[in-house]
């Protein structure tokens, strides 16, 4: 629970001290958002704590697009922050392995990379 506040603050504080919603801070809010879906999942909370996470990071998203960023903007963003990304999908995909294989179920997870990440 402490780690879902502290990463729910260090969100906050991450959109708050580089003004808000500019394409940095929504994709520093989108890894931390992705960190706090992982450890739901990691800690085998409940679905309506993983479901919470999961519209948060929805929501980062319809943020990203409505910047509408080119394509060249987007490529930048992306090669600024690959290494931490990369770091918290690999988070997310290792904790819903483990829930398969100890036995639970997938949860019912959309394409979080899909609109977007990197080619």
């Amino acid at each position: 629970m402490k780690r879902f506040v502290a990463f729910g603050l260090v969100g906050v504080l991450l959109l708050c001290a580089t003004g808000c919603g500019g394409p940095d801070a929504l994709m520093k809010e989108f890894i931390v958002n992705l960190n706090v879906y992982a450890e739901t999942l990691e800690k085998k909370e409940s679905r309506e704590k993983q479901a919470g996470a999961l519209e948060r990071i929805k929501t980062t998203i319809e943020k990203m697009d409505k910047l509408k960023l080119s394509k060249d903007e987007q490529d930048k963003l992306l090669a600024k922050y690959d290494a931490e990304f990369k770091r918290a999908k690999e988070r997310i995909e290792a904790a819903q392995k483990t829930l398969v294989m100890e036995g639970g179920t997938a949860p019912d997870t959309p394409d979080l990379f899909g609109g977007f990440k990197a080619k």
